[in-house]
This record gives structure tokens, C-alpha cells and sequence, in this order.
């Protein structure tokens, strides 16, 4: 299966729902699932008012792209905040300088993003504002183990 051309609809793909304490909450799907899994995936979030994607993290083996779809908000980054707005894509280096967290800062509209990212494993995902370091083994097409650990 990882070596076969894919064609499907978004529309054909559910929704999948996250949420950590108030302010952390994202329904995604995922395009690319990890049958299909090889050396990147593919997945269309949905941010909801007032709401960030995930912690603040970074990984240490992977990279992700980020193309704003519609909405606007921020992104915490290195390098301070960023403003972002529909057509806006973002780059995420593996490593320290990766650092990032995309919220909504709209009340009432929904953040929607195409995220896209290499999938070499293990990977440890950091996760500075939380002092919990995550790590990600396994091979694709299996499921996936995370740990997280206090610093």
C-alpha cells in the first residue's frame, strides 16, 4: 500500500477530535493515514475559535508545512509571534529552531490548515511550556507508542 498512487476526497475522510485543558482543541483528518504512511503525511486541521492546535513543541527528527487554508491567527515560533492569514504557508525545521504553536485569535471563525510532515522514527517531540518531552516509535502502518515523561 505505501508504494501505490492514492486518490480519495476530503469529504471521504472524518473527522478525528482533540482537546488538552481550555485552550488546546483541533479536529483533524487524516488524508494520509498511516497505511499509506511511507515518508510523509497528510493532514487538514480545524482550530476552533480562541483555541491553539497542540502544545508548544518541537520535534526533533521531523519537519512540517503548514498552508493556511482560511482563517487567521498566530504562530509562536523562535523567533516570537507571527501573524498568519489564509494563503500563509509555514516551515518548521526539525530541531530547537522548529519550536511552534499555531492558535486561532479570531472569535467566532474556525482556523483551517493543511499540515503536511516527514515521518522518520523515532522522533522525540519536546515540549518546552509543559516540561514533557514525547517520544514516537514504531514503524508506519503500526500504531504508533507516545510517552511522555516530566523533565
Amino acid at each position: 500500500m505505501k508504494d501505490e498512487t492514492l486518490k480519495f476526497n476530503e469529504s471521504e475522510v472524518e473527522w478525528n477530535s482533540w482537546s488538552k485543558a481550555d485552550d488546546i482543541e483541533h479536529h483533524r483528518k487524516r488524508l494520509i493515514d498511516d497505511e499509506h504512511v511511507n515518508k510523509l503525511y497528510c493532514d487538514i486541521y480545524e482550530i476552533p475559535p480562541m483555541k491553539a492546535n497542540w502544545p508548544l513543541h518541537y520535534h526533533t527528527c521531523n519537519e512540517e508545512v503548514f498552508y493556511i487554508i482560511e482563517g487567521y491567527g498566530e504562530v509562536i515560533t523562535e523567533n516570537g509571534v507571527l501573524k498568519v492569514k489564509s494563503g500563509d504557508i509555514l516551515r518548521f525545521p526539525a530541531g530547537e529552531k522548529g519550536v511552534h504553536q499555531l492558535k486561532n485569535t479570531s472569535d467566532s471563525e474556525t482556523l483551517k490548515y493543511l499540515d503536511l510532515g516527514t515521518t522518520n522514527l523515532p522522533d522525540v517531540v519536546f515540549m518546552p511550556a509543559d516540561n514533557k518531552i514525547g517520544l514516537i516509535s514504531g514503524e508506519s502502518g503500526q500504531d504508533k507508542m507516545y510517552s511522555y515523561k516530566d523533565l
